[in-house]
């Protein structure tokens, strides 16, 4: 799957189990509450009830609150760590970083100060029986988020094209019926239509293939009766037949059903949902009826009942299809239908305070997020962390910085045994503490401050560093990166920039395999050195929370070369060696959980270099590539 569009998804899909998650919680609220007020509610209100639901569910974004129910409820206490493994920006880079760093924290421990440190790759076939181990490992290392994104994906598609044969069916079904043109029959039609008080064009069709009245279509509605049903209908049990399905058109509810079955689809895993859909459509049809009552005489309360009945007998009532709607009922419900109907008054359909306010509650504390909540889901809403992104790739590389501060995090963090998940939890709280301790001034100066740094790296190749006065703003860390790091969709693009480099810079290598090419690079500034004290120390100087300044560089921090045949990724890396890393000396060959074989020269001077690959490519396949890459290194080993 393209990485774009995998990106992309699995975003939706992180906003989909968040939001089904919040509308599960807010379905009971809606049950409770019509248990509660049963005999205080009337139809219509209850029907409106379920309006919260549908807007929960169709929220791409809702304002954080301390009124919310989720600050009770959330899904991260149920299911942790769903946000950090559901979340979309620049999912695979994170994680590919995150493996490195992972590499990179452990070579330490197991690497002598010279000679190789091999792992055995294991025996490969070829042809066919490869490319079939290829697919399987691939399942293996996807991950349970993923795999539950595809069974969703299955889901939806499987009960999307569903509906697409039933549409087809309805069409057919409507092409299969005839216009009622009998002048008494199309007389009492337009009388209803009239009384009802709708003006749209409607016509009037009779059709064998749909056994019970219903309403089809929301742009040119069309009213379709059995002609079997039609035979047995005196006039003034037609008319009240009419004055239903008129409802339901002077309601718009077919219109309604779609975006309910759009929803099941999209929430098909979700028992939740598929009840309030099912009880929606109940509570849709006593709307109805009083609908068309309120526009019938008091007398005609009754009579009115008894057709429900007659026309029961005739067909099964159930109208599960999104492009109609009708006089649908089980018998299960038609008791509690009747009562309405038979204590129904025209006041009833008209404006309820109870109602109202019912909905207004539920509304004020379903429909907003919890407090925090939307920093996980919107990184940059109402935050005054600076530049998000390029900080995340100094925390991901820890060993590139010698300040010590990030490795020193890091290593706490370890101390304490949290998860990302907990330490992000963490840091979040700290934040939040800090944020109070600071004047009204210092939170302005600091959002002006990101701004204005967002205009300058815009269209720039320019990097700015921050030093943060107040750390735990910055998730522990006293700095933060802007315009870090700059990748190129072109090798030509990358080598313009690298001719106004000093120092060894990684080329293409011509030894490249058959198929193999460039997908892209990158080039990262330095993150340690003397302009980083100096920066330090200007900034605890300064009376301003936050103190930045432009860096200057010729020399890179890191550089990144990527290459693809479709199937794998080769990836080729520049570090700067850093003390204990300048220590080492000769080759390391080491094997991820994942399937990916890391390749690593040291003893090469100010840098020291690695290759990966999830191919069974041999150590002198991927020492021949790298030492191509680095010509203009002369330190680099022969071995």
């Amino acid at each position: 799957m393209d990485a774009a569009l995998h990106t992309s998804l699995l975003s939706f899909f992180g906003w989909l189990i968040r939001g089904s998650f919040m509308a599960g919680i807010l379905v009971l609220l809606v049950l409770i509450v019509q248990f509660l007020l049963k005999n205080k509610l009337e139809a219509r209100w209850k029907y409106l009830l379920w309006m919260p639901v549908v807007i929960r569910l169709l929220l791409p974004w809702a304002p954080e609150s301390s009124l919310s129910l989720y600050n009770v409820l959330s899904l991260e206490a149920i299911v942790p760590g769903i946000h950090g493994q559901s979340q979309s920006p620049d999912v695979g880079k994170a994680a590919d970083r995150v493996t490195e760093a992972a590499v990179y924290g452990e070579r330490s421990l197991n690497l002598e100060t010279s000679g190789i440190v091999e792992v055995s790759a294991p025996n490969r076939g070829s042809g066919t029986e490869q490319e079939r181990r290829f697919w399987w490992s691939e399942f293996k290392e996807m991950s349970f988020i993923n795999i539950l994104m595809l069974v969703w994906l299955a889901g939806a598609l499987l009960l999307a094209a569903k509906t697409v044969y039933d549409q087809l069916r309805l069409k057919q079904a409507l092409r299969a019926g005839r216009p009622i043109d009998i002048p008494l029959l199309t007389a009492l039609f337009h009388e209803t239509k009239q009384q009802m008080g709708v003006k749209r064009q409607v016509r009037f069709l009779a059709s064998e293939r749909l056994p019970g009245p219903a309403v089809i279509g929301f742009r040119k509605p069309v009213v379709v009766i059995s002609p079997n049903l039609l035979s047995t209908l005196q006039k003034d049990q037609l008319q009240y037949i009419l004055a239903h399905e008129f409802a339901h058109i002077r309601r718009r509810d077919v219109v309604v059903n779609w975006v309910m079955h759009t929803i099941l689809i999209l929430h098909w895993f979700n028992p939740f949902i598929w009840l309030a859909v099912y009880k929606a459509r109940q509570d849709q049809e006593m709307a109805c009826d009083a609908c068309a009552l309120d526009r019938l005489s008091s007398q005609q309360s009754s009579a009115y009942g008894q057709t429900i009945i007659h026309v029961l007998e005739h067909f099964s009532g159930r109208h599960h299809q999104p492009g109609l709607a009708g006089l649908s009922s089980t018998h299960k419900q038609m008791k509690k239908r009747l009562l309405m109907i038979k204590h129904f008054h025209n006041k009833s359909y008209h404006l309820s305070i109870l109602g109202m306010t019912v909905i207004l509650v539920l509304s004020g504390v379903t429909l907003v997020n919890a407090k925090g909540d939307g920093a996980r889901s919107e990184p940059q809403a109402g935050s005054i962390q600076l530049n998000q992104d390029s900080q995340e790739s100094v925390k991901d590389e820890p060993d590139q910085s010698s300040s010590g501060e990030i490795k020193d995090s890091s290593e706490k963090l370890a101390a304490e045994e949290l998860t990302y998940e907990e330490a992000m939890e963490k840091a979040r709280k700290e934040r939040e503490e800090a944020l109070k301790a600071l004047t009204a001034e210092e939170k302005k100066f600091i959002d002006d401050e990101k701004n204005r740094l967002k205009e300058l790296v815009k269209d720039s190749d320019d990097t700015y560093v921050t030093y943060h006065k107040y750390k735990k703003l910055n998730s522990g860390l006293d700095l933060s990166f802007w315009g870090l790091s700059k990748e190129y969709s072109t090798y030509e693009d990358y080598s313009k920039k690298t001719s106004a480099l000093q120092g060894p810079i990684l080329q293409q290598p011509d030894t490249l395999p058959e198929g193999y090419l460039f997908s892209h690079a990158r080039i990262e500034s330095p993150t340690e050195g003397e302009f980083f004290e100096e920066l330090r120390a200007e900034g605890r100087k300064s009376d301003k929370p936050v103190y930045t300044k432009k860096l200057d560089w010729k020399e890179p921090g890191r550089v990144e070369l990527r290459y693809t045949d479709g199937k794998d990724e080769l990836i080729i890396n520049q570090y700067t060696a850093d003390e204990e890393f300048a220590k080492l000396k000769g080759t390391e060959l080491s094997k991820q959980a994942d399937g990916r074989k890391y390749f690593f020269q040291y003893g090469t001077g100010k840098y020291y270099y690695g290759i990966s690959t999830k191919s069974d490519m041999s150590q002198e396949k991927m020492n021949e590539i790298l030492k191509a890459a680095v010509l203009r290194n002369n330190h680099f080993s022969q071995t």
